[in-house]
């Protein structure tokens, strides 16, 4: 879920841009081979080369005893540390270890395992784990030492958009992991250049975090990213940070790759997240199977050795599960290092796999036949999530037909930050672009399924305005309570502002847990304080928890003659992703 509004067409101007760049170098501080790849076995790619076995990097010890690490280290950048090309992530154990004190053990013992096979990045955020991971953190450090790992804090611009709510966010990351310091401070899920502007003006997010590294509680500082490759340019180029966290793999190779090698040029770390393309990858096996080369065990491995592979990136970070998802990716690290040979392989391998009949290889030969210069390569890679094995669970939906809906319009909104303006499209039928397809796909009709799905799930901007219109106008609302004190709800008011200024009612932000702190600077409630505050409305933001929350809020608003709205209704997308 992310913090930050995705707008279509929110791009700044390139001179305020530069204004922005040269702010953030005035601000910023300076930041302080292992063996060649393994192979054996057959290819499932044709024309590919049989690599050269592997000779293997040395053993290292581990601090604190176990097993030795055969997991090559690389250089983050310019801050003077090694990380381990693999790292661990806290986003995906398993919601019944989430519930207990002995779950977040087995969560601890999970990455401490980790630790001791050579792992030493662990990428943590105060939301993550459905909100425990900080406590996850806490618990490991007490089974290895705190030297062995490098730690994260993270804070987005949702909930922490001054400088001060990023000391806060700081210190409070310390106090509940026990770390004594984090290694690095993330400015979290910068979507677009807009963004990147609010972060770095006066008073705000970036000069909390140039404070809290002068304070020694933070030692560099890094950014994560899922903008479009033009702002993520940007955000590369304003020289602000020592390293960057990109979403990169094998579907979005074409994008993503050329933001790693200008930030690699320009001497910055780069970490990966979501290599196996959030599960996509080992669920369609067989399609992307072209992507392996010899040694691979499965298409999972081949995307996680191809993710390390791209010149420039230092870590390759694997969300943990359980006990399958760590043997698997330490068995594709074990002694792994590429070179010269394996990375242009990879690449090629790669390219073949794109390139399935039936899918689109953004070669963007449709897009100056356009007469309207309509975004068509966008469109229709969205539109492969259609064409793809997708996860039985997505955002919380389980019905197959709402999970496609919601993986191409995800992968339109978020992924290209194309929010239609309204469900009517606008291609013409013409067919230029189906006459110049290398693919030869069906353009002009993939186009109209798309935008059935635009219509079927309310995503569009005129289905936002008229949504909130609806809900929250034209009914006398003095207080407005949105529920909870998240992300998307920052979003909903940026929203609601975009269309129709400020707001004449007064928004107060709850949650089930009151320690959520502050949201945009003002406090959040708790249930508690529902008789006291009174609201006139209770506004339910979140997609994915709506009905555990409406279950557990609704109780407490009925005797006190409070309504309960909800922002979704069956069969939409999700405002956030």
């Amino acid at each position: 879920m992310h913090p930050f509004p995705v707008r279509a067409g929110s791009r700044q101007d390139p001179r305020a841009a530069g204004g922005v760049c040269g702010r953030a170098r005035s601000l910023a501080e300076p930041g302080g081979k292992a063996g060649r790849a393994r192979a054996a076995g057959g290819s499932p790619a044709d024309g590919l080369p049989v690599l050269r076995r592997l000779r293997h990097a040395p053993r290292r010890a581990v601090p604190g005893g176990g097993a030795a690490s055969m997991i090559a280290q690389r250089p983050l950048g310019q801050t003077g540390i090694s990380l381990s090309v693999l790292g661990a992530g806290t986003t995906r154990f398993l919601s019944a270890d989430l519930r207990d004190s002995e779950g977040l053990d087995r969560c601890a013992a999970l990455l401490a395992r980790a630790v001791r096979y050579g792992v030493n990045y662990i990428d943590n955020a105060f939301s993550y784990a459905e909100g425990h991971s900080e406590e996850i953190v806490a618990r490991l450090l007490r089974l290895v030492p705190r030297e062995s790992v490098h730690l994260a804090v993270k804070s987005n611009s949702g909930s922490d958009p001054t400088a001060d709510d990023v000391l806060r966010r700081v210190e409070s990351g310390l106090r509940r992991t026990g770390a004594e310091y984090f290694d690095f401070l993330y400015l979290w899920s910068v979507l677009d250049a807009e963004q990147l502007a609010f972060l770095l003006r006066p008073s705000g997010p970036y000069e909390g975090a140039l404070e809290a590294k002068k304070r020694g509680w933070v030692r560099h500082l890094l950014v994560s990213s899922h903008a479009p490759a033009r702002d993520a340019a940007q955000i590369v180029d304003c020289g602000a940070f020592e390293g960057i966290l990109l979403s990169y793999n094998l579907m979005s190779r074409a994008e993503t790759g050329p933001v790693i090698d200008r930030a690699a040029a320009r001497g910055m770390g780069v970490l990966i997240m979501n290599p196996l393309g959030g599960g996509i990858l080992p669920q369609n096996e067989t399609l992307f199977s072209g992507a392996r080369l010899p040694g691979d065990a499965s298409t999972a491995e081949a995307a996680l050795r191809f993710a390390a592979s791209r010149a420039g990136v230092t870590c390759v970070l694997a969300g943990l599960a359980g006990t399958r998802d760590l043997d698997q990716a330490i068995h594709a690290f074990d002694g792994w290092e590429p070179d010269d040979a394996e990375r242009n392989a990879r690449e090629k391998a790669a390219s073949s796999a794109a390139s399935l009949p039936g899918l689109c290889t953004g070669c963007g030969y449709c897009r100056p036949v356009c007469p309207l210069g309509l975004p068509i390569p966008e469109w229709i890679q969205s539109y492969h999530q259609k064409l793809l094995r997708l996860p039985r669970e997505l955002y919380g939906l389980t019905e197959p037909e709402e999970i496609e809906r919601a993986a191409v319009l995800g992968r339109l909104i978020q992924g290209f930050s194309l929010l239609p303006a309204s469900g009517e499209s606008p291609c013409i039928g013409c067919g230029k672009c189906a006459s110049v397809c290398t693919q030869h796909l069906p353009i002009p009709q993939r186009i109209a399924e798309l935008y059935t799905m635009i219509r079927t799930a309310h995503a569009s901007e005129a289905d936002r305005r008229e949504r909130l219109s609806t809900l929250l106008r034209g009914h006398g609302f003095r207080r407005v309570a949105f529920w909870p004190a998240s992300g998307t709800t920052s979003f909903v008011l940026r929203e609601y502002r975009r269309f129709f200024g400020e707001p004449d009612f007064e928004p107060l932000f709850f949650d089930s847990s009151p320690a959520a702190g502050t949201l945009d600077g003002q406090p959040v409630y708790g249930p508690a304080d529902l008789t006291r505050l009174r609201p006139d409305c209770v506004l339910v933001a979140s997609f994915r928890f709506r009905k555990v929350i409406r279950e557990a809020v609704e109780p407490l608003l009925r005797p006190l003659g409070i309504p309960l709205l909800c922002l979704h209704q069956d069969g939409d997308a999700p405002w956030v992703f």
